[in-house]
């Protein structure tokens, strides 16, 4: 399958939709920790090209968080790159509060979308074997907002949250980037929703070839 990053309705349904659906189905039957894997049919390499992998493994584990706060219900992490076996891996974390029943917890599709789309263009940057200068100033969590490989996660997993949901791309940034850091100026979110929308995707691109 070919990787359409200008088309704003690519998203990798094909492959995300099978693992959110998986975790979804998972995470309501109370299960604590998963692993599987996933084919990887797209055109790009995700490791080194001798080493040629179709596909990639993917975990899920749910994390309970000691907190006080009567409006948290749940949050969502996620990382990828080569797990313990050093094979291309995402993983994806949802944190929710001690003491409630894990089942009774009604996750957000789009919003876990969001997250598994966010890891799998990493791999699809093939992070471990891409070379594409970072050349970032900035310092804190306004670095790791703007790094060039970020903002093109970002993007794509904004863009699936909104195609998914009735709600803007703008909207679902500035939510995001105020819930996970407070200390940002309106200037500063805006200059970061502004680069993540302007995205012409480098990093990917430099992997195709």
């Amino acid at each position: 399958m070919v990787i359409n990053i200008d088309d704003k309705t690519f998203f990798y349904q094909e492959t995300a939709r099978t693992i959110v659906e998986s975790i979804l189905e998972l995470f309501n039957r109370g299960i604590k920790r998963f692993e599987s894997y996933e084919q990887w049919d797209y055109h790009v390499p995700i490791s080194d090209p001798e080493e040629a992998y179709c596909y990639f493994n993917w975990d899920f584990e749910v994390v309970r968080a000691d907190t006080d706060k009567s409006d948290f219900k749940y949050s969502f992490f996620g990382s990828a790159g080569r797990d313990c076996h050093d094979e291309p891996s995402i993983t994806v974390s949802i944190v929710i509060p001690k003491g409630r029943h894990q089942t009774k917890i009604v996750l957000d599709y789009a919003e876990l979308f969001d997250v598994v789309v966010h890891e799998i263009h990493h791999l699809a940057q093939n992070i471990d074997n891409n070379h594409y200068e970072r050349n970032n100033d900035h310092q804190g969590k306004l670095a790791y907002l703007l790094d060039p490989y970020e903002i093109e996660a970002f993007h794509i997993g904004i863009r699936a949250h909104a195609a998914l949901s009735n709600r803007t791309f703008d909207e679902i940034a500035e939510k995001y980037i105020r819930e996970t850091w407070t200390e940002g100026s309106q200037d500063q979110i805006n200059l970061i929703i502004n680069t993540w929308k302007s995205t012409t995707f480098p990093v990917f691109k430099q992997n195709q070839y």
